[in-house]
């Protein structure tokens, strides 16, 4: 039996090693962790004596966490280091020993001490699965696309950026932090409008907006005077006295009757600038309530935690919405590109089927908190 539960330990281990290898890029010596886990082992029941916790039946850390802990403190403190230091390194005792020390410090304390916040759902819960789905499916067909253009591929950049902060958004809720995916959610919308303005224009407005980023990157930039000189040229030229304004928004100018409805209906601003010119000023209301807790204040404690979950949910599948019509459009464009020109003419029928799961989860959720 004991060699049985060895093989088994060892092949666990032997996955995990795999897995953390194919998430980061990193191959440590697996030798030198495995030698690292026994040792950690040992020093975390330890540990545990020494702060008088005894754990309930299978409460312990498991494998898989404590080769994590170990693998990722190893590769913080050695993965910048040429191969030659890091062998060094990894024979001395006095790293050795510290390595073993922290880690049982910290399982014991992240895994036993911690303060857990009940949350309105979990990661398996099925409105977060549905939402991971959408967006997991959404990068695999994004994934596929491959070529030099470069509009084709800052697009892509932009919508994996956006799909990666909604997976960010959900996980948030799923550990109970509804508040915080409130604020993050607030950000998503942000770049929804502007993937929403840039996926309506052509080539010319998104190298437009491209080289207009450069003006939010001056700071210690050796290009930084060179900058200036054209930030100040275009305020002029366009006749725009707020540079602060211009540099956030500027680019927009460049929106076919933009400029020209400057002052009337358009300002450099979110409101009347970003939001409006991605026609998206009907989501504004939701997005002026997220900012009321981006800074602290009576809304965030007055406010329950199912109320900011549930806010979340509904204003988390309109962006989803509105970002996969833009996916499905980038995806007929530039489907000639894609190593999987299947998958792009599947997508729409498929990213469907999901974002009806999501309704679905949705309409039971609103039952659920009706009147909360």
């Amino acid at each position: 039996m004991a060699n049985l539960i060895d093989e088994m330990e060892s092949r666990i281990f032997a996955a995990q090693m795999a897995r953390l290898s194919r998430l980061t890029g990193a191959s440590p010596d697996g030798s030198f962790i495995a030698e690292m886990y026994r040792l950690v082992k040992a020093a975390y029941v330890e540990e545990l004596k020494k702060r008088k916790i005894r754990l309930r039946e299978l409460d312990g850390a498991r494998l898989d966490e404590i080769v994590s802990y170990i693998f990722y403190y190893h590769i913080f403190h050695t993965s910048h280091l040429p191969p030659e230091v890091v062998k060094k390194l990894e024979s001395e005792a006095g790293y050795r020993d510290l390595l073993v020390r922290d880690v049982a410090v910290y399982i014991v304390i992240n895994e036993h001490l911690n303060v857990e916040k009940r949350s309105n759902t979990s990661e398996y819960s099925p409105e977060i699965a549905a939402y991971n789905m959408a967006c997991s499916f959404s990068l695999y067909v994004l994934g596929s696309i491959k070529g030099e253009n470069r509009r084709m591929n800052g697009m892509n950049n932009l919508f994996k950026k956006a799909l990666v902060t909604i997976k960010s958004v959900v996980s948030l809720l799923a550990a109970g932090n509804s508040c915080d995916a409130v604020i993050l959610w607030r950000h998503l919308h942000e770049l929804e409008c502007v993937l929403t303005v840039l996926g309506k224009g052509d080539d010319e407005l998104f190298f437009r907006y491209v080289k207009h980023m450069e003006y939010l990157n001056m700071e210690g930039n050796p290009r930084a005077d060179e900058l200036n000189a054209r930030l100040s040229e275009e305020c002029k030229s366009f006749g725009v006295k707020e540079r602060n304004a211009f540099v956030n928004y500027g680019w927009l100018l460049n929106v076919p009757g933009f400029r020209e409805g400057m002052g009337k209906e358009y300002r450099l601003n979110f409101k009347d600038g970003l939001q409006k010119a991605a026609g998206l000023c009907d989501r504004h209301a939701a997005y002026a309530s997220a900012s009321k807790i981006l800074h602290p204040s009576a809304w965030v404690v007055a406010i329950r935690d199912d109320k900011f979950y549930k806010f979340t949910l509904f204003e988390l599948y309109k962006s989803l919405l509105n970002l996969v019509g833009e996916i499905k459009n980038y995806l007929r464009k530039y489907r000639d590109s894609s190593l999987k020109p299947a998958e792009c003419d599947n997508y729409a029928r498929n990213i469907d089927g999901y974002l009806n799961m999501i309704v679905r989860n949705n309409r039971i959720v609103a039952v659920k908190y009706a009147g909360r």
